[in-house]
């Protein structure tokens, strides 16, 4: 199964379309799916490791696939099984 986690800001105009394209997603495939703040020590342990630089950001399977909001048909093929 897939593992997607999207770093994310409270203050990022891009974050919530973002959400709500893998919380859609989630209805039609099945993945493990994790939103995580980047001001929270879980956020700046994946901010380092990353080198994020910039929200949101996604990670599937260990590996950054989207920064910035995605086209939902580039993210719908990441998350396909």
């Amino acid at each position: 199964m897939k593992k997607v986690q999207m770093v994310y800001t409270k203050y990022c105009v891009y974050c919530g379309p973002t959400k709500a394209i893998f919380k859609s997603l989630r209805e039609k495939y099945k993945f493990d799916y994790e939103e995580i703040d980047a001001e929270t020590p879980e956020g700046q342990k994946l901010v380092q490791k990353f080198n994020i630089m910039a929200v949101p950001t996604v990670i599937v399977d260990d590996k950054v696939a989207f920064i910035g909001l995605p086209n939902k048909d580039k993210a719908e093929a990441a998350v396909k099984e």
